[in-house]
């Protein structure tokens, strides 16, 4: 929606820019404008709405999995002080909420990621724009930057992750 938004508001900018001299196009342009916007906003909210409830259930399919494997153990396992149930359950809750909220974060990027690219191409393509070399050059280092991020935001997390569980040992 981003590109139609951006055309639609400079095409109101530049009507207003001009005089005013149409004030029903100027009227038309800006409930378009609203619209779109109020659009925008409503699919930012599907779209967290969606990848929130996808990850929750992920990882609660993940914690019946480990709850299950955890009950088949032997009573030997659970005598160990590293596999007593307080670190079980810390441990069961904590890096189920990590992997939750890492894996809502890079399938939300990659997804952005890609409709972006996706509808610029599209976009270039229904305004008759060529698609030159110049154009074939960005895409991957739009990519490649974006990577770079996903990278060094993935290494916060786990240098954030290590802070978070040495606080609680202490």
């Amino acid at each position: 929606i981003t590109p139609l938004f951006s055309y639609l508001l400079s095409r109101l900018f530049y009507e207003v820019s001009n005089g005013a001299r149409n004030v029903s196009i100027i009227n038309i342009y800006g409930g378009i404008v609203l619209a779109v916007a109020a659009a925008d906003d409503l699919f930012i909210g599907l779209k967290i709405f969606i990848m929130e409830n996808a990850a929750m259930d992920w990882v609660t399919h993940i914690r019946e999995a480990c709850f299950k494997r955890v009950l088949g153990q032997d009573k030997k396992w659970f005598d160990k002080t590293e596999n007593a149930p307080v670190c079980l359950i810390k441990i069961l809750i904590k890096d189920g909420d990590d992997a939750r909220a890492l894996i809502a974060s890079v399938l939300c990027q990659t997804l952005v990621v890609s409709a972006m690219l996706g509808v610029g191409l599209i976009w270039a393509l229904a305004r008759g724009w060529q698609l030159t070399f110049v154009g074939f050059a960005i895409a991957p280092v739009f990519a490649g930057v974006m990577a770079l991020q996903s990278n060094l935001v993935s290494k916060c997390e786990v240098r954030n992750k290590c802070a978070r569980e040495e606080v609680a040992k202490q």
